[in-house]
């Protein structure tokens, strides 16, 4: 009779390119849905052309009242402070407003989407298949 004879090299490149093409499935659907884990501030000045404030200054003075700071970097005439955690929110926005007296606009910032292709199909799932 007919014996089909199956070897490893025949399983193994079809089952690892269906594991792979599952796990990148997986990776576009639930990377949009992931939770932020950080804060963030804008600062920026209320007067167009002003001076921003030193960002060093404003990492020591949050750093010496207990505020865990990620990052400080400009972006667009302003100044954005990532935060180590949300529940330190309040304290930096306290913080934040008694060290640069005025002048000066704090407001929450939320970062572009970087995948916006991605929120694209999360949000049409319903609609597919």
């Amino acid at each position: 009779m007919f014996k089909l004879t199956f070897s490893k090299k025949y399983i193994l490149w079809p089952l690892t390119f269906v594991v792979l093409l599952m796990l990148t499935t997986v990776g576009v659907i639930a990377l949009p849905k992931m939770p932020v884990n950080a804060e963030a501030f804008k600062i920026s000045p209320t007067q167009p052309g002003e001076d921003l404030p030193d960002g060093f200054s404003l990492y020591q003075g949050l750093s010496q009242r207990g505020v865990e700071i990620e990052s400080i970097t400009p972006a667009n005439g302003s100044l954005v402070v990532k935060l180590h955690s949300p529940q330190q929110e309040h304290l930096a926005r306290e913080t934040l407003k008694s060290l640069l007296h005025g002048g000066y606009i704090i407001q929450p910032f939320s970062p572009a989407p970087l995948h916006d292709w991605a929120s694209k199909i999360a949000r049409d799932q319903p609609k597919m298949g």
